[in-house]
């Protein structure tokens, strides 16, 4: 009899582990950029609050600098078809599956993060709806310090630009090659070093961390803070897989999630100054954008943003009506 209780007791354990470990969730997250980079430092800050707050229900195991093999433009279809679980998508780059998405990374549209966020903001219902077409959702977003472009030589007016041989990284950087004579490259950041030292590129346009990250001092002398897009990025989890979740942990990664985009919203600020600090120590030149130069790159930003919202539909003239309503643009 003893024995037969030992057997039971024992098989009740086996079950109880088993159950546990059926229980728990592992995400694995595709992140675009090194692991140092401010943009992968909080998706870990998220994956760490995650697994304390949920026991180690969910745990979310970071992939950074592209390493599980998607490059941004594939990333939405990635996560739709469940090949990833959850990815970091920006906006701008999944533009050619859904060219709505590409709203908050159109050329010159806002000044700084607060018009940026509210942008986002209006554009938000949008998303989701579009998002849900694609079987995903955010879970937060993030937003990157202004790009502006890093080149070998002085850049002061429009007509400077003409003839560089520039990477970039979106739709918006290869409609803003065109209008103003830039042969534009679409490739991603892990191919830009090899292409400069090949002399296939003599310049690039992205954000100050990102030149950091990068090294650009090491290639190219001057930085001109042209405040192109503040690029929005989306961390979004396949539909399926955030369905498996309970209730209960649902409500604890969205109560992380909402806290983590304020925190990295505020955050872009403070690294943009101490990345430009970064570049400076490093002897890069960084070149204000004077009044004139400024109002050609608005006329340039007002026409493009025209022709894309023609394309993008009728949900994305409504939110830049909307937009330009409130900032009086």
């Amino acid at each position: 009899m003893k024995r037969v209780l030992m057997g039971l007791m024992g098989l009740i354990f086996s079950l109880a582990v088993f159950s546990n470990a059926m229980a728990q969730t592992k995400w694995d997250l595709h992140l675009n950029y090194p692991a140092g980079n401010f943009h992968s430092q909080g998706a870990q800050e998220f994956a760490d609050k995650v697994a304390k707050a949920t026991n180690g229900e969910l745990t979310i195991v970071l992939h950074p600098g592209a390493s599980l093999g998607f490059k941004g433009p594939e990333l939405l279809r990635a996560v739709a078809e469940g090949q990833l679980a959850v990815a970091e998508i920006p906006t701008g780059m999944v533009e050619g599956d859904a060219p709505v998405l590409a709203l908050t990374a159109q050329p010159f549209i806002s000044t700084n993060a607060f018009e940026q966020r509210l942008l986002y903001q209006l554009a938000k219902p949008v998303y989701a709806k579009q998002l849900k077409k694609f079987n995903q959702m955010t879970l937060y977003t993030s937003i990157w310090p202004f790009s502006g472009i890093y080149t070998q030589r002085p850049i002061q007016s429009e007509a400077d630009l003409k003839g560089l041989k520039m990477r970039v990284y979106d739709g918006t950087g290869l409609a803003f090659g065109e209008a103003t004579g830039i042969a534009a490259r679409k490739m991603p950041f892990s191919e830009v070093y090899p292409a400069m030292k090949a002399g296939l590129l003599d310049s690039m346009y992205t954000s100050s961390p990102s030149g950091v990250d990068a090294k650009a001092w090491e290639i190219l002398k001057y930085f001109t803070p042209i405040n192109i897009v503040g690029s929005v990025n989306m961390i979004n989890v396949n539909q399926a897989a955030w369905d498996k979740l309970d209730t209960k942990t649902q409500e604890i990664v969205l109560e992380i999630a909402a806290q983590m985009e304020d925190d990295m919203w505020n955050l872009a600020g403070d690294m943009d100054r101490k990345s430009r600090a970064t570049l400076m120590e490093n002897k890069m030149t960084i070149t204000p954008v004077n009044k004139e130069f400024r109002a050609q790159l608005n006329a340039v930003g007002e026409r493009l943003r025209a022709e894309w919202a023609t394309k993008a539909g009728a949900d994305a003239q409504a939110v830049l009506t909307q937009y330009y309503q409130i900032t009086g643009r």
